[in-house]
């Protein structure tokens, strides 16, 4: 058998049955890292959300503008009350053309589509930082008394 050199993210444990008729052994080589993928994934899973909720928002906002929506309305007023914030960085960047209330936001277009750039960023960031590569190997040996052995390993 093969000697493998303790790594920190991996573990080794081997398990050895005999049991008089069938002797058994495992080798199971465990990546302790998995742990890290896990919170790599679920912090991934919250920026999307997040960037999703707000690029929702501004997407509706752009629809609402379109349609020359009330903005006393309170559905409109909460819209662009909390896309403000967000868009604040792009008003005046470009000119909004109008007609007749209705206004083509491109500004909000362009935060919508930094923001997708962020978000994008900021996962690829996160997995950069905490990813590790899978690795689990197990070997098991058995034999049985009566008969030839059997090697698996996968």
């Amino acid at each position: 058998m093969a000697n493998i050199h303790p790594v920190p993210d991996r573990s080794e444990e081997v398990y050895e049955v005999d049991d008089g008729i069938v002797e058994r052994r495992e080798r199971v080589v465990v990546d302790s890292s998995a742990e890290r993928r896990q919170t790599a994934h679920l912090i991934s899973q919250v920026i999307w959300l997040f960037f999703g909720i707000v690029s929702g928002l501004i997407v509706i906002r752009i629809l609402l503008r379109l349609i020359a929506a009330n903005p006393a309305a309170p559905f409109a007023s909460f819209v662009y009350t909390i896309t403000d914030v967000f868009l604040w960085p792009f008003y005046g960047l470009t000119v909004e053309p109008s007609i007749g209330g209705m206004v083509f936001e491109l500004s909000s277009i362009i935060g919508l589509i930094v923001f997708a750039l962020l978000s994008w960023v900021l996962v690829k960031l996160v997995w950069l930082f905490l990813y590790r590569e899978p690795t689990r190997v197990v070997q098991t040996y058995e034999r049985d008394r009566n008969h030839e052995y059997h090697n698996d390993m996968h």
